[in-house]
This record gives structure tokens, sequence and C-alpha cells, in this order.
């Protein structure tokens, strides 16, 4: 089945549209115009409502997710733990990548409020922590399945965590606070040994 640009081109502007005002303030109109259609009446031939459209924002996030958890990790699984690239958070709130973070933000706001949307959101976390979970067995030997699935959602948390505290505050200093979670990490699971 063909992809339709027109489609895409309103998805991808309602995802910048919505992660800079939040999917409430967000319009079709404003929607359309940052897809630059004439006319906001051409969005419902491609959606029938405003939901519709974060349904498929939603959908492409977690397709964004499973492409870049999805990759395999390089052989030369020596390189410290957060230098594997699914776990690279450590510019993500800087240029184009910070409008990902607030649309992640968004889309987990709605997942709290819409019980439509919460099993999607869900999903988007599950990735997330999964990805995580496969460089962490790349990275520290021996560690068990608990724990490795605790470390990842944890670890996920304080990625997102991180990225929001960059995005409000640009002078805080990620270099330092993930050298020090990386530290954290390796020295109770070397010590584990």
């Amino acid at each position: 089945m063909k992809k339709n640009p027109r489609k895409k081109q309103i998805v991808d502007a309602a995802a910048r549209t919505i992660a800079e005002k939040g999917y409430d303030s967000a319009s079709i109109k404003e929607i359309a115009a940052e897809a630059g259609l004439a006319a906001h009446g051409l969005i419902h031939y491609y959606f029938k409502t405003k939901e519709d459209i974060l349904h498929e924002v939603l959908r492409r996030s977690r397709e964004r997710c499973e492409t870049e958890f999805g990759e395999p990790l390089p052989d030369d699984s020596a390189k410290p733990l957060f230098e594997a690239e699914p776990a690279r958070p450590r510019t993500a709130a800087h240029g184009h990548e910070a409008d990902w973070y607030k649309l992640r933000y968004e889309l987990f706001a709605q997942g709290l409020r819409s019980p439509r949307l919460a099993g999607e959101v869900g999903e988007l976390l599950e990735i997330g922590r999964s990805g995580i979970a496969d460089v962490l067995d790349a990275s520290l030997r021996g560690i068990e399945d608990e724990e490795r699935d605790a470390l990842s959602a944890i670890l996920l948390s304080c990625f997102d965590g991180l990225a929001l505290q960059k995005l409000l505050n640009p002078e805080l200093d990620l270099e330092k606070a993930y050298g020090l979670l990386e530290t954290m990490i390796v020295n109770r699971f070397s010590s584990a040994d």
C-alpha cells in the first residue's frame, strides 16, 4: 500500500503543532496552516476528527521509537553504557530533538487523560524500556532479568526527566548527570561480580 504524502504532511504538521501548543490548544486550522494547506477543510478528507490525527501522531511516534530502538547494537559492546545508540539522550533536548521530547510529554499527558490512548502510550513506553534492556544486556554482563527490567524502567524515567529539565533549564549539565548515572550503574554491577 502506497503512503499518501499529503497525509504524512498533515501528521508531521500536527506533531509540530501539538509539540508546540499542546493537543488541547492546537486547532485544525493551525495544523492546516503548518501543513501549508490552503483550506483547513482538506484535513477532514484524511481525518474525521482531531483525535484521529492524534492517534496517527501517536502511531508514528511508536514507529519512530521502534526504528531507533530496533537498530542492532554494534558488535563492539565494550563501549560505555550510554554511548550505545538507543541510550543516547544526552543531546536529545537540543535542536529538533527538543520538539520530539515536547511531543512525547504531550502524548504522555494525553494518555493519562484518555483511556482510549492509555494503551498506545503504554506501548510507546514499553518500546523504550525494551530498547534500553537490550543495551543493558550488551553492556552489563550477567545482569538478572528482573534487575534489568527494573533498571530499564528507571533509566527511561531518568532520560525523559533529564530531557525535560534540560528543556526548562538549558544550563543543566547533562553530561555531568549522565556521567554520574553511568558511574553509579557500572559500580553497582561491577561490584556484584
